[in-house]
């Protein structure tokens, strides 16, 4: 296999590993964050004046913590009307290129719904539904 061969060969194996893996460890850290980073507890620091204590409650409740709401809630309807006055909503920052996302779909639509443990299967699959 000559070496431009094998740098295509790469690319598409990246791409691969993208559509299945990036799903399944953003899924991995949204867990993470949730059941783990936001509950543990700050410890005081050393000549810091900073909250002491878990950071899912110093966010909602600031003034137990020498702090005050500065948010406020915004609707659905207002998020959308910043986002479009932003032009954020035009484009989609997509990292695979949409013929490959198309084709990948057809074959394995559910990536949100893979396992950390079935990642490599899926891989293999997706890989294999492909013609080289």
């Amino acid at each position: 296999m000559g070496l431009i061969s094998r740098y295509f060969l790469v690319l598409f194996f990246r791409k691969v590993l993208a559509y299945v893996y990036i799903p399944v460890i953003q899924k991995e850290l949204d867990v993470f964050r949730v059941s783990v980073w936001n509950v543990h507890r700050i410890c005081k620091q050393k000549e810091k004046e900073l909250p002491v204590d878990v950071p899912e409650h110093i966010f909602t409740c600031p003034e137990s913590h020498g702090g005050e709401k500065c948010g406020f809630a915004g609707t659905e309807e207002q998020l959308r009307e910043v986002a479009e006055l932003a032009n954020i909503l035009d484009g989609i920052d997509d990292f695979l290129p949409e013929d490959f996302r198309q084709e990948s779909q057809r074959h394995l639509p559910n990536t949100e719904d893979i396992e950390p443990d079935q990642a490599p299967n899926a891989f293999s699959y997706l890989k294999s539904r492909f013609s080289m």
